[in-house]
């Protein structure tokens, strides 16, 4: 038998067909030898049976001689075959032996069991039972034992050993030994165990969720806290331990070994909670632990940052720590936001839960609200009310403080702890661009656009801070051009002080709309309301000091004298004037910028002192001489530093404003050119269906042309000075002294002086130049053209015309620090009247034709015949000698 117990089975024999020549030649001797025994059985003679005999002997001894040749050859072989034979023999021998025996055997056995049933039935019984007490005894040990190995495998953080134990002890209390008495204390220390578990994993996921990723970022702070300020907080003094152990969430946040932290304690609980209700509770209850934990991170992370800063009670942080506030929490929120994520897939995997990412967000808005609430000095609870449109109840008691009361992150012992800078409605300015990246992050999570936290700000934004920021606007607006506050001119400034606070108020708006790109419109919409005010403001400002008509019913005082209508304002109003006087070269050249400057050649200077005098005396010529007097004139300096502060300042105004327009963002632009405005002006004119940076322009060009008229008022009032001082001296007058000028020409002097000290500190230097340049030609001209209402001159009348030029040109020289050269023209016209007779003049007139017109020539020669004793006197000799005159001047 082999190694199996079977024993081997021979091939069965196949009988090889024998050869057709073979059978038949054994079929022939087999007849052969029947015949031979037929024969010697039958033959009746002797003789035949001996032949027969004979024949069957010697074939007889032939096979015997054969087989014995054959035996002697092949001697080994039968050998071997004998003795195998023998051996094959024997061993069937035995083993038929051996069979009979185990057949006895069986027999015996049977017969013996038919004898002992039910003896043999009663023990088996008897040794399943106690098999069965032996069993429940070992689990009962085990039972007793579970608590305390539950206890041991929750210390060394086994938590799914520890799962199943307790899954293994519930299944036997309920199971198998459900009808024991006596388990009841047993089972509850395993049910309190298994809280103590269950809340135990919760911590240890809370604290790897949240906690491990908030601390993470505040290591770094840690780090750079000197050691005795870290002493006074118990927080700082755990995680300095933390950091100096090296136990700290750096070292383990991305490490193999938290993750298959997470991991076993997510199968923990699924081992735990075996039915779907159990397990979406178990889930619920931990992201409200990690809400909770959140909030407690936060207050934490606001403490460090305090100390870390050196904020207390006498040192308030300000909006630099704010931003860094909400820096730090958006990356806290990120890395807490991936741990959630990997958690979220192996909760989706082993409770079937999807939401564990949503959640934690919506618990991270909630947190957010509550920090930006604080800082942003509003009610988050009122905020959302008002967003709900429901209306709150009043509170009649309150009961934070009761044993009672429900943990509340929003109590103001709480709030109190988590601000790092004084609240106030301002502060979105620095937290928003972070809130905006916060809230995109948010929707990008939990596939929800728009998210909590984004209805919350705009419900904000929207409905308190954008209103807040109106009122506050439109008080400080009233507050910086209240009464004289829009008009009272700076000590060392030439800015207006109201014009710098307004500017102030759109840079704020300006910081607004770059921090709150979302709102632009709305605060775009703030930016075109202060500047219509504050153009209506200068509008009122510049109509109150260049009236158009006196009102004679209102009664004058010293202290505020009636105005009346000014030359220089009605000419400054009037378009056609104004247009002539601006399209002159030297306007252009005053309204470039400093650092542009202008080139023209002496001859284009000429040509635009020209043409300007021209205009001037063509239009005020006439009136100077009959009806200008002194009520025409701007003679409060007071008024003319005033007209020059409200031009610079409106100019730099602009000038500011169009810079804070080409500084947004360029998306902002993009969305306010396709945001339309209305704006309504003071004259109630509407303007529709501009766009913001349209209507911006136009509220700076509209300020920009009063700061215009109030530099064209100036170029023209220090000339309708000139026309004022000048048009007397046509006049005769008996002078009984030979070396000084007339008191007119003095007062102009004056007058121009003191122009020049108000306006050279406040004007620029193109403007001052804009002012002054041209009174030399003009002057001149108006010397000239005064001569021909001149009277008779005496010698000593041409003498003292002559003083009266050179001394307007002594002291315009003074004030530009130049000859003035266009006077010496009007010197060298009355030299001519003082050095020559009529007839001379007309023979020195083809040297002088190239200085003097042809109209200012005949005035020449007017003058002359009037102040010839004798030629005044003849009838004729002007006309005659004025067309001697038009013949040279037309060769």
């Amino acid at each position: 038998m082999n190694g199996g117990g079977y024993a081997p089975v021979a091939a069965a024999r196949r009988q090889r067909p024998m050869p057709a020549d073979r059978l038949t030649s054994n079929s022939n001797e087999t007849g052969l030898l029947i015949n031979v025994i037929r024969s010697l059985t039958s033959s009746v003679s002797e003789d035949q049976r001996e032949v027969e005999k004979s024949r069957l002997e010697k074939g007889y001894k032939e096979s015997g001689a054969l087989i014995d040749r054959l035996v002697k050859n092949h001697q080994q072989d039968v050998e071997k075959c004998l003795v195998s034979f023998r051996d094959v023999s024997s061993k069937i021998s035995n083993c038929r032996e051996r069979i009979h025996n185990v057949r006895n055997a069986l027999h015996t056995v049977k017969s013996l069991l038919e004898l002992r049933r039910d003896d043999l039935k009663k023990l088996w019984h008897e040794n399943a039972q106690q098999k069965s007490v032996c069993d429940i005894l070992a689990k009962l040990e085990e039972l007793r034992e579970a608590p305390s190995k539950i206890e041991n495998l929750i210390s060394k953080e086994q938590y799914q050993q520890a799962a199943d134990t307790v899954t293994e002890s519930r299944e036997l209390i309920n199971g198998r030994l459900a009808r024991v008495e006596g388990l009841s204390h047993l089972s509850a220390e395993i049910e309190r165990f298994a809280k103590v578990l269950i809340d135990r994993i919760n911590d240890t996921l809370v604290n790897m969720l949240v906690v491990e990723p908030f601390e993470k970022h505040l290591f770094h702070i840690i780090r750079t806290i000197p050691e005795h300020r870290i002493n006074q907080n118990p927080y700082c003094s755990s995680l300095l331990t933390k950091s100096r152990s090296g136990s700290g969430p750096v070292s383990s946040f991305h490490n193999t070994s938290g993750k298959s932290r997470i991991l076993s304690s997510v199968d923990a609980l699924s081992t735990l909670f075996r039915t779907v209700e159990e397990r979406n509770w178990d889930v619920d209850r931990l992201m409200m632990l990690g809400k909770n934990m959140i909030d407690k991170m936060i207050v934490n992370t606001v403490q460090v940052m305090k100390i870390g800063a050196g904020i207390d009670e006498s040192n308030e942080g300000d909006t630099t720590h704010l931003k860094q506030l909400m820096q730090l929490l958006s990356s806290q929120f990120d890395s807490a936001s991936q741990k959630h994520a990997e958690f979220g897939v192996l909760v989706e995997k082993q409770l079937g839960r999807n939401d564990v990412l949503t959640s934690f967000w919506r618990s991270a808005q909630s947190a957010i609200e509550v920090v930006v609430s604080e800082h942003l000095d509003i009610n988050p609870l009122l905020e959302k009310q008002n967003m709900m449109g429901s209306v709150g109840r009043k509170q009649l008691f309150r009961f934070e403080n009761t044993a009672c009361a429900a943990p509340n992150t929003t109590s103001s012992s709480h709030q109190a702890k988590a601000v790092i800078c004084k609240p106030s409605a301002y502060n979105i300015k620095v937290i928003f661009p972070i809130l905006s990246r916060l809230m995109e992050t948010t929707e990008k999570n939990i596939n929800d656009s728009p998210c909590e936290l984004r209805r919350f700000m705009h419900s904000f934004v929207m409905r308190v801070f954008v209103e807040r920021v109106k009122g506050e606007l439109a008080s400080r607006i009233e507050g910086a051009l209240r009464g004289g506050e829009a008009v009272r001119i700076s000590s060392n400034k030439k800015i207006l002080p109201s014009c710098e606070k307004v500017l102030t108020l759109c840079k704020d708006i300006h910081d607004l709309i770059i921090s709150l790109e979302l709102y632009a419109d709305r605060f775009a919409a703030l930016w075109i309301l202060v500047l219509t005010d504050y153009f209506k403001n200068m509008t009122d400002v510049y109509e109150k000091m260049t009236p158009k008509t006196s009102d004679p019913s209102m009664p004058s005082s010293e202290s505020a004298p009636t105005r009346c209508q000014k030359i220089s304002a009605a000419w400054t109003a009037d378009d056609d004037i104004s247009r002539l006087l601006m399209s002159l070269p030297n306007w252009h050249t005053a309204s470039m910028s400093p650092m542009t400057p202008a080139v023209e050649s002496e001859q284009d200077v000429g040509e635009r002192n020209k043409k300007e005098s021209e205009i001037l005396i063509g239009n005020l010529g006439h009136q100077a001489q009959n009806s200008l007097n002194e009520n025409n004139l701007i003679t409060d300096m007071n008024d003319i530093k005033m007209f020059a502060s409200l031009h610079e300042s409106l100019r730099w105004f602009s000038d500011e404003i169009r810079e804070l327009v080409y500084s947004l963002p360029a998306p902002v632009k993009l969305m306010l050119d396709t945001c339309m405005v209305q704006v309504q002006l003071k004259d109630g004119q509407m303007i529709d269906n501009n766009s913001v940076p349209s209507a911006i322009e136009d509220c700076v060009r509209r300020l920009e042309s009063i700061a215009d008229s109030c530099l064209l008022l100036l170029h023209i009032e220090i000339r309708v000075h000139c026309f004022f001082h000048l048009a007397p001296l046509v006049k005769y007058r008996n002078t009984s002294s030979n070396n000084e000028v007339d008191p007119e020409v003095v007062a102009l002097g004056k007058d121009l002086h003191q122009f020049h000290d108000n306006l050279k500190d406040v004007l620029s230097p193109s403007k001052l130049s804009y002012v002054f340049d041209g009174l030399g030609h003009l002057c001149a001209s108006l010397f000239i053209h005064y001569s021909q209402f001149m009277p008779r001159l005496t010698e000593a009348a041409k003498k003292r015309v002559c003083r009266n030029v050179w001394g307007v040109q002594q002291r315009l020289s003074r004030i530009t620090n130049r000859r003035e050269s266009d006077l010496d023209r009007a010197r060298a016209f009355f030299d001519l009247l003082l050095d020559n007779t009529p007839d001379g003049i007309l023979a020195i007139v083809p040297e002088k034709r190239s200085l003097f017109s042809a109209t200012e020539l005949n005035y020449l020669l007017a003058l002359s015949v009037r102040s010839d004793k004798t030629l005044s006197n003849q009838p004729g000799a002007l006309e005659k000698r004025q067309s001697i005159l038009n013949s040279i001047l037309s060769k």
